[in-house]
């Protein structure tokens, strides 16, 4: 028998600087996305308001909670950054076709009120709530202590992308992915130096999550997403198990189109550090960048294709000092070359530096002497070196050369 029930989306309103009225069509947009990337067919979802989807799985005699909990994790980031765990709470109404249609059209405090007390709802329907960990809930609830959120601190976002330059092809191969707070001071790069760093690595990264599921859904994706997540994250485990958790909402299916870009990696990581960083994102990501602060970092300690790049930050210095680190770098060129590791190097900002880096054979460019933040990503297309960097893809003039 195929299982069906009626997921509803309630909100805590006073938390969020969202106006009332803006607050369904955007639920309603971030739903529908993760529905459409993850409630995949034979499984079906039809909105029925802003707030309310009726989800059917004919596979199954019920509904994949453990799926639908993130939902609630997208709607937090977007809506309300910090907050505390029961700002977006997601309530399942199982019941008959009669009884879900009829609690779609319960109003938020109709819904309220039911979980207090369940007779007033449709007869015959069943209301849980979904936990964080995809467990449901029976209602009414007993008084729990909630501790405040750990991470997904940013609140409204703009997101933005970065071009990955090779230049044997003249091309944009991918990019490096970010998400800037709406009040931020300056937008936030991995690829643009220390002054551009997010304050807060985790919710920085947690948010570089959702602007890759987002770039998915909204831009037809040909080239890699870079999607950038700590080291030191990876090799903490409670810190990795909550990253991974959110990871989890990226489709299976674009494996190959996302690559992690691994930052702030140590000058010589030990080989059970970089075995659990690799095996913890093999099964979401199809390439694994390493990206470090020094030119000497130890290529030697690596097997073959042990992962697929290693990336060097040029230092914020001087331009002598950024000129002699690229060299430093790219002497070690024979052992990348040997262990088929490609090398890349980022925070390019001069045309020195970037005339250098070809010179020396530096498969990979980014920073922002190769291309400024975009709004949508510039992987796939064609440009020529005399062109860069790419300051504005909307750019006629910039966008002819290309």
């Amino acid at each position: 028998m195929a299982a069906i029930a009626c997921l509803r989306v309630l909100l805590d309103g006073n938390r969020t600087d969202v106006p009332a009225e803006a607050l369904g069509p955007l639920v309603a947009k971030y739903a529908n996305i993760f529905l459409e990337v993850r409630w995949t067919f034979p499984r079906l979802s039809e909105q029925l308001n802003f707030y309310a989807y009726k989800l059917t799985d004919p596979r199954a005699e019920a509904l994949d909670t453990v799926e639908l909990a993130h939902l609630s994790q997208e709607l937090q980031e977007r809506l309300f950054g910090t907050g505390v765990e029961d700002a977006v709470k997601l309530m399942l109404f199982e019941g008959d076709a009669d009884a879900i249609d009829a609690f779609a059209g319960y109003s938020a405090d109709d819904v309220l009120a039911a979980m207090q007390d369940p007779s007033a709802l449709p007869p015959g329907g069943r209301l849980r709530r979904i936990a964080a960990d995809g467990s449901l809930v029976d209602v009414p609830e007993a008084p729990v202590s909630v501790p405040a959120a750990e991470a997904l601190r940013f609140g409204p976002t703009v997101d933005g992308a970065q071009g990955v330059y090779f230049p044997v092809g003249q091309a944009f191969i991918g990019d490096v992915l970010s998400c800037t707070p709406v009040g931020a001071a300056t937008y936030y790069s991995m690829v643009d130096g220390d002054e551009h760093r997010p304050d807060d690595a985790e919710a920085f990264d947690a948010a570089c999550v959702m602007t890759a599921l987002r770039y998915l859904v909204d831009f037809q994706v040909t080239a890699q997403l870079f999607v950038p997540i700590s080291f030191s994250t990876l090799v903490r485990p409670s810190a990795r198990a909550a990253w991974l958790e959110l990871a989890f909402i990226l489709p299976p299916e674009m494996r190959n189109r996302l690559s992690a870009s691994v930052y702030d990696v140590p000058r010589s990581p030990t080989y059970q550090a970089l075995s659990t960083v690799t095996g913890a994102l093999d099964a979401t990501f199809g390439a694994v960048d390493l990206c470090t602060r020094d030119p000497d970092f130890q290529i030697q300690q690596l097997g073959e294709r042990a992962v697929t790049s290693v990336t060097l930050m040029l230092p914020d210095a001087k331009p002598d000092v950024r000129l002699a680190a690229l060299r430093r770098f790219a002497s070690h060129g024979h052992d990348y070359r040997r262990r088929k590791i490609a090398a890349g190097v980022t925070n390019i900002r001069f045309r020195a530096e970037r005339e250098l880096a070809i010179e020396l054979r530096i498969a990979f460019l980014s920073g922002p002497g190769i291309c400024r933040i975009q709004s949508e990503p510039v992987g796939g297309r064609s440009w020529p070196i005399a062109a860069l960097p790419l300051l504005s893809l909307h750019s006629p003039v910039l966008a002819a050369a290309g």
